[in-house]
């Protein structure tokens, strides 16, 4: 098949046991100059690039992933039906999309993602819809600002957040987006370094009261204990009317993990202070949050497991 031909993935992965694949900047460019039909681009490993540049020449491209290309500073993208963009590394290179105005699924991995998505992303990507950001370390809160994620619905954050890291502050993404349906977080953490609710004589911070009238579907895994974390739960049943679901995870969060689906009948390990907090969470559910939920929103709490993640007090 030839060049122009190509429909499918340009995939460059390193091979540890054979060869390596390594692509050079001109190489790479030389052959998108070529590939007029590619639909599905994916980069990975790819350590001798250190500026990538997507033409306007490929009008056909959808999909672009990029993964652990450790020298990579700068992605240039001019390919204006572009509609899905992953990014995985240890820190966001420098974006640049020119006229690519459609993308409408953006999915990114690295240090400090949230706080990067919420600042800067949302005058680069205004017909964005789906979002997820996955932070390895968020250690600055989610900033407030101005700017709209005017169409976004769907919104995923998995964060491992340092201890000073607010929860609430992520109420900035329900702000700026006014069509918010589902917001999934996970802030599964193996011990417990946030400030406990239920250590804190002062009970609950009441956050400002908005509408987030279109927000519908919330799950929280790794629910824990945590006062801001506890705070931003009640803050979303307290501002969106709209609420039909909300399920508190208590465990990781990953269905694959529990007995009921894992071939050895047994649920992956959980730590001993991981389970004694998964523990607390579910008191300071019982203490602040049940009682506020609406008797239309369905609530749905999970626990750890009882036959799998026993231990002594």
């Amino acid at each position: 098949m030839g060049l122009p031909a190509l429909q499918r993935i340009i995939s460059m992965q390193r091979e540890r046991r054979r060869r390596q694949t390594r692509a050079h900047g001109n190489e790479l460019a030389c052959l998108l100059a070529n590939s007029f039909a590619l639909q599905q681009l994916g980069l990975s490993h790819c350590s001798k690039i250190i500026r990538l540049k997507i033409p306007s020449l490929l009008q056909r491209l959808i999909t672009l992933e990029v993964s652990a290309c450790k020298r990579l500073q700068t992605i240039e993208i001019e390919a204006q039906c572009l509609s899905k963009f992953w990014f995985t590394g240890e820190w966001l290179v420098q974006l640049s999309f020119g006229e690519a105005l459609q993308l409408k699924t953006l999915d990114m991995h690295c240090h400090g993602a949230v706080c990067e998505a919420r600042a800067n992303l949302p005058s680069t990507f205004p017909n964005l819809e789906t979002l997820s950001v996955f932070s390895y370390f968020e250690m600055v809160n989610t900033p407030m600002v101005g700017s709209k994620f005017p169409f976004l619905k769907h919104l995923t954050v998995k964060l491992a957040a340092a201890p000073a890291y607010d929860y609430c502050s992520l109420i900035s993404f329900f702000d700026a987006s006014p069509s918010l349906e589902t917001f999934f977080l996970n802030g599964f953490q193996a011990s417990m370094q946030h400030p406990s609710i239920l250590a804190d004589p002062s009970g609950r911070r009441r956050m400002p009261k908005h509408c987030h009238d279109k927000l519908r579907n919330v799950t929280i895994a790794g629910f824990s204990s945590a006062k801001s974390l506890v705070e931003l739960t009640c803050h979303i049943l307290e501002s969106s009317e709209s609420l039909e679901c909300l399920t508190l995870d208590a465990t990781e969060g990953y269905d694959y993990l529990r007995c009921s689906v894992n071939r050895s009948g047994k649920c992956f390990c959980m730590r001993r202070d991981a389970i004694l907090e998964a523990r607390h969470g579910l008191l300071a559910i019982k203490t602040y949050i049940e009682g506020i939920v609406p008797p239309k929103v369905k609530f749905t709490v999970v626990e750890p497991c009882s036959q799998c993640h026993v231990v002594e007090l």
